[in-house]
């Protein structure tokens, strides 16, 4: 897998491009079905007790994570576009900062050599963009690919 990040100028997003050698429908089912984003949505050493995903428009989301210590906290939010196996739109919302929403857009680019998956996280400002990446949001996003990717080649061919 090769894996790149862009920060534009222009907007306060967060940009991640991932190349995977999967196809696209495999690629859609292992990031929107709930028992595989269980596994690989999660930092290192945490759980998610709860996966709940409702991949339509107007569906709901959310998913409830443990860490080592038992600490619980949620991320949660709504699918405002869907296009299967193309394109999501959905508000992204920690309750750990409720006040601070983003909108996370997914799309699906299929490839001769499997797909391209690009997650743009829209902040609200470059203020919150930049207590993002202190707050190492890069980092986990990495981890969480990492471990996406290796889902993905641990599922056998259709």
């Amino acid at each position: 897998m090769r894996r790149e990040f862009s920060l534009p100028a222009e907007s306060p997003a967060i940009i991640m491009r991932e190349a995977i050698l999967h196809s696209v429908e495999r690629a859609w089912t292992v990031r929107f079905e709930a028992l595989y984003v269980a596994q690989w949505w999660r930092p290192k050493g945490y759980i998610n007790p709860i996966v709940e995903i409702d991949p339509i428009q107007g569906g709901h989301w959310r998913i409830s994570q443990r860490d080592p210590e038992g600490n619980e906290f949620s991320f949660y939010g709504v699918f405002t576009e869907v296009v299967p196996l193309v394109r999501t739109v959905q508000s992204y919302t920690s309750e750990l900062f409720p006040e601070l929403p983003t909108v996370l857009t997914t799309e699906f680019h299929a490839t001769p050599e499997g797909t391209v998956v690009v997650s743009t996280h829209m902040y609200p400002d470059d203020v919150t963009r930049t207590g993002a990446l202190r707050l190492g949001v890069i980092e986990r996003m990495s981890e969480s690919s990492d471990r996406y990717e290796e889902l993905l080649s641990q599922l056998r061919s259709p």
